[in-house]
């Protein structure tokens, strides 16, 4: 290995020469030119470093610059798949709606319009406020829908407000009919009902995923939800209530 100490000495002493050659020029040319050749190969490792030094921080630099980008993009991708999957809802809603009022096959319920007026968001017991109650035909016990789907249904009343029990609630019961069979579903605080055995039956649900529940009422037929299995036990998967727009109130007046 080459000796630092040695090294540096040399470069100190051919530094000092060519300043000297510099201050005093009536040195002979060739003693210059030579020392000019030497301090080139010199300084030519220390230049090297320098650039190499110089082009990997750039290097990093355009790579956090990258990364800074992909980031970027990333929260893009991100809330263009929000919005496309709110797209989605709204595109299946409003087809069903067309289906619904296109299709006479299909019977309409008696319904008025509503309005979520509190705990749009749930956060308390699953259970929201409306802007309808009894002086507008609202009774304990009647559906609140999206379309054909049961959003909840009314629990307490008032004159001109109403409190809806959300399919998510623990605290929502109903009877359903898959396959025109009967059976008697609870809510859970989560996205689906489980099944309940019902009292002197014995009788083992024989349902498919897939099938759908539904509840009959005098005029119409609504949906609560699809069966499905969880390890391996069947479920009842409700919609999910991203959208609390566009609800009505099934009335029998």
């Amino acid at each position: 290995m080459i000796n630092n100490k040695k090294f540096f000495l040399i470069y100190i002493v051919c530094f000092f020469l060519f300043l000297t050659l510099i201050l005093f020029p009536n040195y002979n040319s060739k003693t210059k030119l030579f020392t000019y050749f030497v301090k080139e190969k010199i300084e030519s490792p220390f230049i090297f470093v320098t650039n190499e030094v110089r082009d990997l921080f750039l290097v990093l630099n355009l790579n956090f610059d990258y990364m800074n980008t992909i980031k970027k993009l990333e929260g893009e991708n991100n809330y263009l798949r929000s919005i496309n999957k709110y797209l989605l809802i709204l595109t299946s809603k409003y087809s069903e709606q067309n289906k619904i009022f296109h299709q006479s096959s299909i019977k309409l319920p008696i319904s008025v319009g509503v309005e979520v007026l509190g705990d749009r968001n749930l956060v308390y017991n699953k259970n929201f406020i409306i802007n309808k109650g009894s002086n507008h035909g609202l009774v304990i016990g009647d559906y609140i829908i999206d379309g054909l789907n049961i959003v909840g249904r009314v629990v307490n009343i008032n004159l001109d407000t109403s409190e809806v029990v959300t399919v998510k609630s623990i605290n929502y019961g109903e009877e359903v009919f898959i396959n025109g069979k009967s059976y008697i579903v609870s809510g859970t605080n989560n996205n689906y009902l489980s099944f309940l055995r019902q009292k002197d039956s014995t009788e083992i649900p024989d349902f498919q995923s897939g099938d759908i529940a539904v509840v009959h009422l005098d005029n119409a037929i609504l949906r609560l939800g699809i069966v499905s299995f969880e390890n391996n036990q069947p479920i009842l998967l409700t919609s999910d209530i991203t959208n609390l727009e566009n609800l009505r109130a099934v009335t029998s007046d």
